[in-house]
């Protein structure tokens, strides 16, 4: 992890030394000025130094945690880039603190107090910058190296392969129905394709998170020989994150028996191994592949054309299964059903029981052990197979359960299961470790949102600029990603493209980032109230309950993330530990009972993130823009009813979110100022703004409201300019204001565009441009008189439709060929609508539908058998014989999933 905190490090360095602020504040220093160069420029050496260092430590073997010297120097490590980081921030306050008014900044440069913080800065980065370089010569001191001559040193290959060992821990017994609980189907589809006949040989990839029984699952195949006789010759290879490809092709050698000199090459082997294959029926089990580069290496040494001949790979890693997709099959390994869960749980802990059957007094405690597990078969089996052992007493499983944290990391039974978990984040590539651990911060019960997380991340500095071609949260998207793939992070649920919205952490992946958060002085979780204090500096705290009795104090300033997830605590504590944050970069207080913005978060000048939502604050005040340094605003469904003026001073600014009712919130000042704006969400129209929108060039999201009629020629106008514009929300003031689209030219990105309001003429807005690109459209209060599905269906791009209030009409009619692409259709308050006729050939890929207070419609959609892949219709406060209907046509007694409101 060291090597995380120093890549989060020089990148706030490389951030801090392009910033305009200095610049602008130096040239009014005068003869102090070598003051702000001295700092600087000692910045830049120990920038210098810490980039060679954190290269060093990046190529370091994770598993070579047996050498206390290295782990040691390590240690000083962390505790010497901690304190450069509070440096870099408390620069980079102090320029914040400065960069007012002139008059502000004389007044400032003339009191000799404010002089000698900058040269307690200067001294200190003196000190330490001497402390850097006495590490630097320590590790020639004491011989650290990456490793040894051959490439491994004996140490690093023991703890490997106690991690091989670990990783096929699911020993579930000899008993092959008590082996593979809950994997029935997954042992049938492997014989299957491993039975499978032809020539070329074809590649089966299980893939899962780690524990889920990729392993196990292979070998209960593997040791069938029944199977293995069906091959001319069969090896296992065991992969691991560290290998030595000479290694692992001299092991298939070896296990093969084919005959080689002692000093063969690289190409000799995979040529001796082609050799020997060719023309035999071969299975290959590659276990525990990490990376796309690992397949690569292997591939040429197996034939394609060989008789049918099978490799198995079991991979943590989403892309390597992607890798051989089109060679061969996926298998992907779930978490076990609650059903299954406790099956195996009772096979495992009740072992010596009869049927092996949980006593009634311990049911209570034996589930919430199990929810602990969340179906992952791997702590299922450790945890029961300990559980066994012991008494069946509830006072012992109740203090078991309490300890279970302590016992993941202590207790040798189960320190496998945190081994083995722990073996994915140790994989993770440097830029994704921080990224990882912040997801630890939220609590068991809340998922985390896609953006919210993104934000963050880029706030605290963990995201990489790529230049001007890639934005941050691109980035950072793609960072998420990889976290996905790799089965760190579950996705929960989807949004109507099928991109990730919400996210989840196991709770066993969860318990394992929290301690290696604590550990690592990351972060510290407030969940108990026997906690009140941080102890050892720590960098982030997440309150999830108890947290009026966490008592805020000096040693809060270090702290660079504060999530308050506790909604209980009161205003005061909350503003009394708002003036303890000092160097912080995000603060969420989302759900709090703040009722008046509290005052200090103005002087905290490194913000970067401040998510106010869903309070009761009512009034954002003038000062707000001394925070030069904001990101990120989010002021969702408080009561803050206008915004000040001044926010437009805030030119860092990416997003800004914030709503109060229906109707938006107003905005007097000229939007211009905000041209980092990425992010503007229910914000009044006025004409200044309307007027003035095309300067924001880098919005992607808009959400305007409280439209007129009279600002149809610049509204439009100007949101035609946006080009990277990809969402879109417009409704207007009232049904009064006509809204006209007539030369509207969608920007070319648009995805979606949620539209509110009556359009002139009650006529269609051309379908024409970029519209064509829509993905999503949504109508409402449109009231338009003709069919609007005759101009619709040239979006041949719509995966969601929605008509609500949008149609007059009396009857809609879906031609063959119409949306091919469409998933989910939502039809309501269509208040005049007596039919729906629906064409064979129509919405071929749809899978949603809802129907809502149709009054009129009392007869079933004509052809909504046509439907194939319809498999949930939704009816909301429809007419009784509408439902008669469905039950007399049998729709109630099929497949699709009918819910009737």
């Amino acid at each position: 992890m060291a090597e995380a905190l120093i890549l989060v490090l020089l990148q706030k360095i490389a951030t801090t030394l392009r910033g305009a602020a200095q610049k602008a504040i130096s040239s009014q220093l005068g003869k102090e000025a070598t003051l702000l160069f001295d700092v600087e420029n000692s910045m830049r050496e120990v920038e210098c130094e810490f980039d060679v260092m954190q290269a060093f430590i990046s190529q370091v073997d994770p598993y070579c945690t047996n050498n206390q010297v290295f782990q040691s120097w390590l240690k000083h490590i962390r505790m010497v880039t901690f304190e450069v980081e509070d440096i870099v921030d408390e620069y980079a306050f102090l320029l914040g603190k400065m960069n007012g008014t002139e008059s502000f900044l004389r007044k400032t440069l003339h009191k000799s107090k404010k002089l000698k913080v900058w040269y307690s800065v200067a001294s200190r980065l003196r000190q330490v910058k001497s402390r850097v370089q006495n590490l630097t010569v320590m590790k020639e001191r004491y011989g650290i190296k990456i490793s040894d001559n051959d490439g491994t040193s004996s140490g690093c290959t023991a703890n490997r392969q106690i991690h091989s060992s670990n990783s096929s821990y699911l020993n579930y017994g000899d008993d092959d129905d008590n082996a593979m609980v809950g994997q029935k189907d997954n042992v049938q589809r492997l014989t299957k394709h491993l039975n499978a006949s032809g020539m070329d040989r074809s590649i089966i990839t299980i893939h899962g998170m780690g524990g889920s029984g990729k392993t196990t699952l292979a070998r209960s195949i593997y040791r069938k020989q029944d199977i293995t006789k069906k091959f001319d010759c069969h090896a296992w290879i065991t992969v691991s994150r560290n290998y030595q490809i000479e290694d692992l092709l001299m092991s298939i050698m070896d296990k093969l028996k084919i005959g080689h000199r002692t000093d063969i090459n690289l190409e000799e082997m995979v040529q001796a191994i082609h050799t020997y294959l060719e023309n035999k029926r071969y299975l290959i089990v590659l276990d525990d592949m990490w990376d796309r580069d690992s397949w690569s290496c292997f591939e040429d040494a197996f034939p394609r054309r060989s008789q049918g001949s099978k490799v198995i790979i079991t991979t943590r890693n989403k892309e390597v299964a992607k890798l051989v997709e089109l060679q061969g099959h996926i298998i992907s390994l779930n978490t076990l059903l609650p059903i299954e869960s406790w099956d195996l749980f009772c096979k495992k802990a009740f072992s010596k029981l009869p049927e092996a059957k949980c006593p009634e007094g311990l049911i209570k405690r034996a589930e919430e052990i199990l929810e602990k597990c969340e179906g992952l078969p791997l702590a299922i089996v450790a945890i029961g197979s300990l559980l066994s052992y012991r008494g069946i007493e509830e006072k012992e499983w109740a203090s078991f359960y309490d300890q279970l944290n302590w016992q993941l990391t202590y207790n040798p039974e189960l320190s496998r299961v945190s081994n083995v978990l722990s073996s994915s984040l140790n994989d993770l590539p440097t830029h994704l470790k921080n990224c990882f651990l912040y997801c630890g911060l939220f609590p068991e019960d809340r998922l985390i949102r896609r953006k919210w997380i993104i934000r963050m991340w880029i706030a605290e500095g963990f995201v990489e600029d790529r230049g001007t071609e890639t934005t941050l949260e691109e980035v950072a998207e793609d960072y998420l990603k990889e976290l996905t793939q790799r089965s760190l992070i579950q996705v929960v649920e989807r949004n109507e493209f099928g991109r990730p919205r919400r996210f989840k952490l196991h709770n066993m992946v969860r318990e394992i980032t929290w301690m290696m958060s604590k550990r690592q002085r990351f972060a510290l979780i407030c969940d108990d109230p026997d906690v009140t204090s941080l102890g050892d500096a720590v960098r982030r705290v997440p309150v999830h309950k108890g947290g009026q009795h966490f008592q805020p104090s000096a040693s809060w300033q270090q702290l660079r993330s504060f999530l308050l997830f506790d909604k209980h605590v009161s205003i005061s504590w909350i503003c009394n530990a708002s003036s303890n944050f000092r160097l912080l970069r995000v603060l969420c207080l989302r759900y709090s009972l703040l009722k008046d913005f509290p005052n200090a978060i103005v002087g905290l000048f490194n913000l970067h993130y401040l998510d106010l939502s869903r309070t009761k604050v009512n009034k954002i005040p003038k000062s707000v823009a001394r925070l030069k340094n904001l990101q990120t605003l989010h002021l969702r469904r408080t009561s803050v009813s206008e915004l000040p003026c001044e926010i437009t001073l805030l030119a860092c600014l990416r997003h800004l979110s914030v709503s109060t009712d229906l109707y938006g919130t107003s905005f007097s000042g000229n939007v211009y100022g905000l041209r980092s704006l990425h992010t503007l969400k229910e914000i009044k129209a006025s004409k200044n703004l309307v007027q003035n929108l095309s300067y924001l060039t880098q919005l992607r999201s808009l959400s305007i409201t409280n439209v007129l009629a009279n600002h149809n020629r610049d509204l439009w106008s100007s949101i035609g300019k946006l080009k990277f514009l990809t969402r879109l929300a417009v409704s207007s003031r009232d049904d009064d204001e006509v809204l006209d689209l007539e030369n509207f030219r969608a920007p070319q990105y648009l995805e979606k565009f949620y539209l509110d309001a009556k359009l002139a003429n009650n006529v269609l807005f051309p379908i024409s441009g970029h519209f064509q690109n829509l993905k999503l459209l949504s109508m409402r209060f449109s009231h338009l008189v003709q069919d609007p599905l005759i101009s619709l269906c040239k979006m041949a791009n719509l995966v969601c439709l929605e008509l609500n209030c949008a149609y007059d009409g009396e009857a809609l009619r879906f031609c063959a060929e119409w949306f091919p692409k469409l998933k989910q259709l939502s039809l309501e308050k269509l208040e005049n609508l007596k039919s729906i006729d629906i064409i064979d050939g129509t919405m071929v890929n749809l899978t949603y539908l809802k129907l809502s207070q149709l009054w009129n419609l009392h007869v079933v959609p004509i052809g909504l058998t046509y439907l194939k892949m319809l498999h949930h219709l939704f009816a909301e406060s429809m007419p009784d014989v509408f439902i008669r209907g469905l039950a007399r046509e049998g729709f109630l007694n099929n497949s699709i999933i009918i819910e009737c409101v």
